[in-house]
């Protein structure tokens, strides 16, 4: 392997930061209250909706939102929650996950500001709190098929690191996460035997024995950020991760992990991509952190603006 030039280093030293920081910063949820109509800003989250792949849930600093083809986006519910993290049950319609902080009228009625693991069964019309309420704020989800149906999050709160919560039940579990640290996402493989994934600081990550230990992917390099990872709901050999590095970018799996090709995106690496959602087929949707986003139908060959720093990038209909 060629060295690396020690400038080349020093500037890999602060695109890594750059990253990092663009991926975890968002000025206070209280800070200013949400529009009428959504102008979206600090997405932590996206889903495709079972029912309609055509429709896209966008998890932001100031609610959950709804986009459709040619439509202004709008607001789902009446609570503007800050949504740290977002997952949907791909099994479930309607039913998806979160966690965060409150909006300003729900932290003077309640006086919590951690919301634990917020549940929704109405595609986030209605939100309840159902583990960890004043502990735990999760700024990555993922829904796994294991033992009926779990829940793992990445708490930076409270008890920081890895969590494990049975949907039967809501009981909860904080796991050892050995040689786990720095996570920004997680992804569970959709086969109940398969292995968890960890985009972190430092390269990804997979566990095999259901959270417990974790072991770099060595198939990708291990000194660069990667900021958005994900399964396809329906086939556990597909997986795709956002690398964020020049050359790098979007990358496919179609082995389960065991190698990797890039998909040909690369997004400005001060406001890579923080979310990925996979629909039926082909479908895929990124997130970045300027509040773009993109949607390829054909596995990333090709790309279609959804929103262009937050915005539709066409009058609606």
């Amino acid at each position: 392997m060629n060295a690396v030039p020690s400038g080349d280093r020093a500037r890999e030293s602060t695109l890594a930061a750059l990253v990092v920081a663009a991926v975890l910063a968002g000025p206070s949820v209280w800070a200013q209250p949400a529009a009428p109509t959504p102008e979206v800003h600090h997405i932590h989250g996206l889903a495709v909706d079972r029912r309609d792949p055509e429709l896209l849930y966008v998890a932001t600093h100031t609610g959950l939102v709804r986009l459709r083809p040619g439509k202004t986006p709008e607001w789902v519910g009446t609570h503007r929650f800050d949504l740290m993290g977002f997952t949907a049950n791909p099994r479930e319609t309607g039913v998806v996950y979160a966690s965060g902080h409150p909006d300003l009228v729900s932290y003077r009625k309640e006086g919590v500001g951690n919301l634990g693991l917020l549940l929704s069964r109405d595609g986030g019309q209605t939100w309840q709190s159902v583990s960890l309420r004043g502990e735990a704020d999760f700024h990555a989800l993922t829904w796994s098929p294991r033992d009926g149906g779990q829940l793992y999050g990445w708490s930076v709160a409270g008890q920081t690191g890895l969590y494990r919560i049975s949907t039967g039940d809501w009981s909860r579990e904080r796991l050892p996460g050995r040689g786990l640290s720095n996570v920004l996402a997680l992804a569970a493989s959709p086969d109940p035997a398969g292995p968890l994934l960890a985009g972190t600081r430092t390269g990804l990550f997979m566990s095999r024995d259901g959270g417990v230990g974790w072991a770099p992917v060595t198939a990708l390099p291990t000194d660069v950020a990667v900021t958005a990872v994900t399964y396809h709901s329906l086939d556990a050999k597909i997986v795709y991760a956002y690398l964020a590095r020049s050359g790098l970018g979007l990358m496919r799996s179609r082995d389960g992990g065991g190698t990797w090709a890039p998909r040909g995106l690369l997004v400005d690496p001060q406001t890579p991509v923080v979310a990925l959602a996979v629909g039926p087929g082909d479908q895929v949707v990124v997130a970045t952190t300027s509040a773009d986003i993109l949607r390829s139908r054909d596995g990333g060959r090709t790309w279609q603006p959804v929103l262009q720093r937050g915005r539709p990038p066409g009058p609606p209909r």
